[in-house]
């Protein structure tokens, strides 16, 4: 039987601080400010919440299961594509140069307010930027690399000038190559790596950081009757 790990009943500030201290609570990925004291237990037809002092009573290969969970949990993470988790939230700004997004398309695309916006963005707080130029919104249409690198190349150019993190969201080998040869720090692929086969090589040849994503089917398709048994579980299965 698969359980699944969800930590919960959370904790702030200096409470938090003054629980982990006194070992009642554990921290949220090493944030000292904030913190838990109960686990919820999931399977796909049980659940049960319990205190995490309560741990130690339950079956020793669940018990086992649950703790290295939590150390997972409970861990810092590492540090990537120059952002510091030591200090959180960390922010990404987005930015789309397509014109048919479903936030911002067309708002950016043209002339300097791409780049304009990247920069205020980034003078408002965002850590990083994810620059994108193939719109992934229900129903779009994939385009050409030629013409995904024509809308965002300048751009990442410039921000690369201004030594600006940038994410970079693409499904496709030449256009993440191209990007990550302009200082791109990171790798947003909504196809989670499956739309084109030669991303990984290129990813692993770089050793860059990406963040991948679950999707049925592709966007011109994604909405067409999607089916899960259970979406919170089949999205975790999934990774």
């Amino acid at each position: 039987k698969k359980y699944y790990t969800r930590v919960c009943n959370f904790y702030y500030g200096n409470n938090s601080q003054n629980l982990i201290k006194k070992k009642k609570a554990l921290p949220l990925n090493g944030n000292l400010k904030i913190s838990f004291d109960h686990v919820e237990i999931l399977s796909r037809n049980s659940n049960k919440l319990i205190h995490i002092k309560e741990i130690k009573n339950l079956p020793i290969q669940l018990k086992k299961k649950i703790n290295k969970d939590l150390r997972i949990i409970a861990k810092r993470k590492r540090n990537f594509s120059g952002l510091n988790f030591k200090n959180l939230p960390k922010i990404m700004g987005v930015l789309n140069l397509t014109p048919d997004s479903f936030s911002d398309g067309g708002k950016y695309n043209k002339n300097n307010l791409g780049y304009n916006h990247a920069l205020k963005l980034f003078k408002l707080g965002s850590n990083i930027i994810d620059v994108g130029g193939e719109s992934a919104r229900p129903g779009s249409k994939e385009i050409k690399s030629r013409n995904e690198w024509n809308r965002i190349g300048l751009t990442l150019k410039r921000l690369k000038n201004k030594k600006i993190p940038v994410s970079l969201d693409s499904r496709k080998s030449l256009i993440m190559e191209k990007g990550i040869k302009l200082g791109v720090k990171l790798i947003n692929d909504i196809s989670g790596l499956k739309f084109d086969k030669k991303s990984i090589k290129i990813i692993k040849k770089y050793n860059t950081p990406f963040v991948i994503h679950h999707i049925q089917g592709n966007p011109s398709t994604m909405q067409t009757s999607p089916r899960y048994k259970n979406v919170l579980f089949d999205v975790y299965d999934y990774f």
